[in-house]
């Protein structure tokens, strides 16, 4: 199993960070939901060098192709559901970006040997989040869709929440791995990655 795996998708997430480079996604939300239809066909895989990464769009690519996300912010908790175009299958990790009043936070859910438990982290590194409980990652009975969880609690109890989230998928026996930005046509590394609106309470 590669170790790139999660740093690929800790990079994507953290380049919004560093860069400040997140677009917000056009389109409505209500006061505790926003939902975003999702290109379908625009996972890619990566290829890295010594001197550069090389993003390829994988059309046919069906395991792990995000077709719609909704955000959701309720009383207790705020959660984030991606529906695919086809059953979920083989190791995956779900990685999302958190953003409340004066904070940022990333979410880290994969499911693959070596790698089992969900992590939050605060990057202004004020706070240890990730000793925080009741953080889920949920896979539906027909693993058409996943969710992560997060009690508001972990995140101050805040007026609202915006975020950007990714799914990587591992096939197995030949060890590629393959991403897609929930709000994104494609994704890229080091690229403009979306956020979604405020989601307020």
């Amino acid at each position: 199993m590669s170790r790139s795996l999660p740093r690929a998708a800790f990079a994507l997430l953290l380049s919004l960070v560093l860069t400040g480079a997140a677009v917000a996604v056009a389109g409505p939300a209500r006061a505790d939901r926003w939902t975003y239809d999702d290109a379908v066909g625009d996972v890619t895989t990566q290829a890295t060098t010594d001197t550069s990464i090389t993003v390829t769009p994988v059309l046919e690519q069906a395991n792990g192709d995000i077709v719609q996300v909704t955000g959701t912010h309720k009383a207790r908790k705020v959660s984030i559901t991606m529906r695919m175009r086809a059953p979920l299958t083989g190791p995956f990790m779900v990685s999302a970006m958190l953003r409340v009043p004066g904070k940022r936070f990333m979410v880290m859910a994969p499911k693959m040997p070596g790698f089992s438990s969900t992590e939050l982290m605060e990057l202004s590194m004020d706070e240890d989040a990730s000793r925080c409980r009741g953080i889920k990652r949920t896979v539906a009975g027909d693993r058409m869709s996943v969710r992560i969880t997060v009690p508001r609690s972990c995140l101050g109890n805040p007026r609202w929440f915006k975020f950007g989230a990714m799914l990587t998928t591992v096939a197995l026996f030949t060890d590629a791995s393959y991403d897609d930005d929930a709000l994104a046509t494609g994704t890229s590394l080091y690229g403009n990655a979306a956020m979604s609106p405020k989601i307020k309470r």
